[in-house]
């Protein structure tokens, strides 16, 4: 079995809620909100390339009408499909319910404040054996307001009925050994070591930010910033599978600041 994180592709049509006081910006933990949800309204910001799974700003898995006619006969008993408002497309928030405990503690490598409550993982590792074969969506009990896991069940349907908008590459495999483990972990180390070799003059942040405003890609080790097409700023992290995690800050963090940067090739946004 695989599992992958619901990640929406960099080119998914974004949209934004029009009444930050609606249930849709509350957090969605896992429990039933049926008997109470309204229909409120959403906004398209960027139309972008695609728009079967929009990505909704605030978080929230969003589906066009056409996707829930195909998922809704497979997910009814881990999802719940609530209405949206919009003035092109018919939409639906996907409300997950189905919480797993199915963390593997012994693997997963966890992060905690300073006075030891759990803050989150740096690495998660499943217990598959608590993940029924026949599961698509699920969340996890630890992070139920913030992420929405999918089986290779889902991916599967996805890919049968040619949806766009989705990225499937945060990988979690029943078949990810110890050993595979040591191997990914060393191809992340060269990958950085390449970043670092290659680059040429270093930049401190805030001329690295004037070159990003004039079209080119910065990056940091790990980190990378650049422009969108429409001129948007992004932030990205290289993962462990070697791709970008790419956000739009609110805020720099202050240690990125303090680091040297170099021009790299631009990635596709």
């Amino acid at each position: 079995m695989k599992v992958y994180e619901l990640k929406h592709n960099d080119s998914s049509m974004e949209l934004n809620t029009l009444d930050r006081d609606h249930e849709l910006a509350s957090d969605f933990n896992g429990e039933s909100k049926r008997k109470t949800w309204t229909p409120t309204k959403v906004k398209t910001l960027y139309k972008k390339k695609y728009s079967d799974f929009p990505n909704l700003r605030i978080g929230k898995p969003i589906i066009k009408g056409n996707v829930k006619e195909v998922f809704q006969s497979y997910i009814s008993k881990e999802a719940e499909l609530l209405p949206l408002i919009h003035d092109e497309l018919e939409l639906y928030v996907v409300n997950v319910t189905n919480v797993l405990d199915c963390v593997d503690w012994n693997r997963s490598d966890v992060r905690r404040y300073s006075d030891g409550d759990f803050a989150g993982f740096n690495k998660l590792v499943f217990d598959f054996s608590k993940i029924p074969d026949d599961t698509y969506m699920f969340k996890i009990k630890e992070t139920a307001t913030v992420e929405v896991f999918v089986t290779d069940l889902f991916k599967t349907v996805v890919e049968q009925h040619k949806f766009k908008g989705l990225n499937f590459s945060v990988i979690y495999d029943s078949e990810f050994t110890q050993k595979k483990e040591v191997e990914e972990q060393l191809l992340y180390a060269e990958a950085l070591e390449v970043i670092e070799r290659n680059k040429e003059e270093e930049h401190s942040y805030e001329d690295a930010r004037e070159l990003v405003d004039q079209g080119e890609a910065m990056a940091s080790g790990p980190w990378k910033m650049q422009l969108d097409q429409q001129g948007q700023f992004w932030l990205g992290e290289l993962l462990k599978d070697l791709s970008y995690q790419w956000i739009m800050p609110a805020y720099i963090p202050p240690v990125l600041l303090l680091k040297s940067w170099h021009k790299v090739a631009r990635s596709e946004i």
